[in-house]
């Protein structure tokens, strides 16, 4: 008999005795004081008072200490107030209306109170389910996948004091009792309690309860319940019920989870497969035709062209493969910053050499604009990874290139902020759509290039890539309407006190 089986029936025997106790206490104080004032009171009144005991009695304890109260009662009137006293004959048959009223009156208040006693005890009960079924979703609601079942499992325990068992519907087969396989069985078909303490498979020495939905099947809790004095009562199995309905929707919604992110992840990856295709088809198209279009005019009239014409077809043939450089390099860095492998070795340098390098290696494109940097003298080193900073400035100098009227300038600045360094890009080009904001971060974001030539933007891979590259370096990046343009900001953290710039010697 486990603990918590034992207290209860201790309890119960205990409120039992309080209760005759009582009610015989009530009778007895009646009695006194009816026998006190007997030379003052009539018989009738004596009835009455003792009556009042025993509706006392019936108000405050159950149907058995009230019945006992009501016989004691009229045997207490008959020997006391009824000639001939002391005695229990009854010369006069008119008191035993008065004994059958004051047996009536007891039972009938006696059955009223043990109703309403009855429906308060259920609302009590109700409470307590209502509760700890509440804690449990509160705390399934909080706790990760993988515990679900363990913290349902220990409110569970708490309730009975019998460590229970979740059996898989597939893992009937581990028990060893036929009974317990067979209300087992039952309880998942039906999805109904079964075993121990029910009207199903009442047999099995183990109570089993179904963990289910409308929807889906979990399998069911299985208490093993060796000791009849241990099989839970009606009130301990309605809250061990709602306690297995709880964790039953816990798991439905931990599957629908895992089953949303799983199609997610699939439509993403079906989304960037789309975009990927369509991307190679149509940008890798332009410049493999043209490479071959000025490689066949060089083939064709290699003794005919004049030499300006054929550097000119050769200069054709170097751009448009750097273009598709430019393509498969961004695609090769989408696919780093998707899969999460983008290495970042982080060493401390200033942030001029990371730019210059990238306008060195733009310099021909950027020739028809005026480019100002204004980074001060004073800016601490940063620690980054200098290769893929120098890619940030290439990204966000080639949307100038693509998005902007030729002549327009280009202002690159750094300032410290808190503790990090906020590049900008700024340009006067014509700016991007309100609301867009973070909309050109996406990949395969494309606006209509207006820059040489009037051609579309790129591959519109080159700010997700720049997005994915900061992020890495721990910081953000965002985009800034303008009057006359947009401006790219990105924040480089420093991550505690910055470095003071290195000095340059005198003649260096």
């Amino acid at each position: 008999m486990t603990g918590t089986r034992r207290a209860e029936l201790t309890e119960e025997a205990g409120r039992s005795w309080r209760g005759y106790a009582r009610a015989a206490g009530m009778v007895l104080l009646a009695t006194a004081v009816a026998f006190a004032l007997r030379s003052r009171l009539q018989a009738v009144d004596a009835a009455m008072l003792l009556l009042l005991g025993v509706v006392a009695a019936a108000s405050w304890t159950r149907l058995g200490p009230a019945l006992v109260a009501a016989v004691v009662s009229i045997a207490a009137f008959d020997f006391l107030f009824v000639p001939p006293f002391y005695t229990f004959g009854v010369r006069n048959t008119a008191y035993l209306l008065t004994f059958v009223v004051m047996l009536v009156v007891a039972v009938t208040m006696s059955r009223l109170t043990t109703r309403v006693r009855q429906e308060a005890d259920e609302a009590r009960a109700r409470e307590r389910r209502t509760a700890r079924a509440f804690a449990l979703s509160r705390e399934l609601a909080d706790t990760p996948e993988d515990q679900l079942v363990a913290a349902a499992l220990a409110h569970m325990r708490a309730v009975t004091g019998i460590e229970p068992l979740l059996v898989s519907a597939s893992g009937v087969s581990v028990l060893e009792g036929i009974a317990e396989r067979v209300a087992v069985g039952w309880a998942i078909e039906h999805g109904e309690s079964a075993g121990s303490g029910t009207a199903r498979c009442a047999e099995a020495e183990a109570l089993v309860i179904p963990v289910r939905t409308a929807a889906s099947r979990h399998g069911v809790v299985l208490l093993p319940v060796t000791d009849k004095d241990d099989v839970p009562g009606d009130e301990q199995r309605l809250t061990l019920e709602a306690l297995a309905d709880q964790l039953a929707l816990a798991l439905e919604r931990a599957a629908l989870a895992g089953a949303r992110d799983l199609a997610r992840v699939e439509i993403e990856a079906e989304r960037l497969r789309t975009a990927l295709l369509s991307s190679l088809s149509h940008d890798l198209r332009t410049p493999l035709a043209g490479i071959e279009g000025a490689a066949t005019s060089l083939l064709q009239g290699a003794d005919t062209l004049p030499p300006a014409v054929r550097r000119e077809l050769a200069d054709g043939i170097v751009e448009e493969s750097r273009r598709m450089t430019r393509l498969v390099t961004n695609l090769l860095d989408m696919v780093r910053v998707e899969a999460g492998a983008l290495a970042v070795q982080k060493e401390w340098q200033p942030l001029e050499e990371a730019l210059g390098v990238a306008l060195l290696r733009l310099e021909d494109r950027l020739a028809a604009h005026p480019v100002e940097t204004r980074l001060p003298d004073d800016l601490p080193l940063v620690p980054i990874d200098g290769l893929l900073i120098e890619q940030v400035f290439i990204n966000l100098l080639e949307n100038v290139v693509k998005y902007t009227p030729p002549g327009t300038p280009v202002t690159i600045s750094a300032e410290t902020a808190g503790e990090g360094v906020v590049v900008s890009v700024s340009d006067r080009g014509p700016g991007i759509p309100a609301g867009s904001e973070q909309e050109v971060f996406r990949k395969f974001y494309r606006g209509r290039g207006v820059g040489a030539g009037g051609a579309e933007g790129g591959s519109g891979l080159g700010l997700t890539i720049c997005r994915g590259i900061v992020q890495a370096h721990g910081g953000r990046i965002w985009a800034e309407r303008c009057d006359d343009g947009v401006t790219f900001r990105f924040l480089l953290p420093i991550g505690g006190l910055p470095m003071p710039p290195v000095p340059v010697e005198a003649g260096s």
